[in-house]
């Protein structure tokens, strides 16, 4: 409410949640709507709607995506490379290049317009060779909106798939690592605002150190392939495969013992 989400949105977007995990889950026994509404327990036409959207995510039913958070997240989702890592892209016009993406997320807005914008926000940066590198910086805005919607779900989902894959007693191989550390009694003053600091120096600190570590590994890999005359390419489709990445965050309550 705070936010202004309206009870017929959630549900919506509820009921387009559990129709994904059916999906994913039982992607044969969905196929069909009164199959998918057996599944869920959601009502025949509703399924039916939904069916027709199934691509569409369930932050993008709340609201659609500024222009800013779609093109984020078209290249996050659409322009990567090995294990997921955002592609430096050419400004030329070409595939997988900048242009490419704005007209495929934007249409015809100008590029470099597009461009200036996101470099105002500091979300990319140009590399000595031309390309423009989206940058470790998230694009967090001042309060909720579409495009915050978007990233909050994937934080939320991130985390309840640990902790999911960590409370399953018939899971395959050790749990995945998912700490916490509490302060031992309330913080304020200078207290509270040195330790905020400091985690937030530290945690981008770290979080830019295993980037930079995977970032070397996938180079000597490549370099290794091209000294011995063989391209570089990954293998989605192996049996170890895995999309993986690690989260920290804040968090406070006002609200003592």
């Amino acid at each position: 409410m705070r936010h202004g989400l309206s009870h017929a949105e959630l549900h919506e977007a509820l009921c387009r949640s559990i129709a994904e995990c059916a999906n994913d889950m039982f992607p044969n026994a969905s196929r069909s709507t009164p199959q998918l509404s057996i599944l869920t327990g959601i009502p025949r036409s509703t399924a039916a709607r939904i069916q027709e959207t199934m691509d569409t995510s369930a932050a993008e039913e709340l609201s659609n995506l500024t222009l800013l958070g779609r093109l984020i997240v078209g290249w996050q989702r659409d322009f990567v490379g090995p294990y997921g890592i955002p592609l430096e892209l050419p400004m030329e016009p070409g595939e997988y290049s900048f242009p490419d993406l704005v007209r495929r997320i934007a249409g015809r807005a100008s590029p470099s317009r597009v461009l200036d914008e996101l470099k105002r926000v500091g979300v990319v940066e140009i590399t000595p060779s031309g390309r423009v590198r989206l940058t470790n910086r998230p694009y967090i805005t001042g309060r909720l909106r579409p495009e915050g919607i978007e990233r909050m779900s994937w934080v939320m989902r991130d985390l309840a798939e640990t902790l999911d894959f960590n409370l399953d007693p018939t899971r395959e191989g050790p749990p995945r690592f998912e700490r916490r550390m509490y302060a031992q009694e309330p913080l304020s003053g200078y207290l509270l605002e040195g330790f905020r600091e400091l985690v937030k120096e530290e945690g981008q600190t770290f979080l830019s150190r295993l980037d930079n570590w995977l970032s070397e590994q996938l180079k000597e890999i490549r370099k290794r392939r091209r000294l011995s005359g063989k391209d570089y390419v990954t293998e989605p489709d192996a049996p170890d495969a895995r999309r993986v990445g690690v989260g920290i965050y804040w968090f406070e309550k006002r609200d003592l013992p």
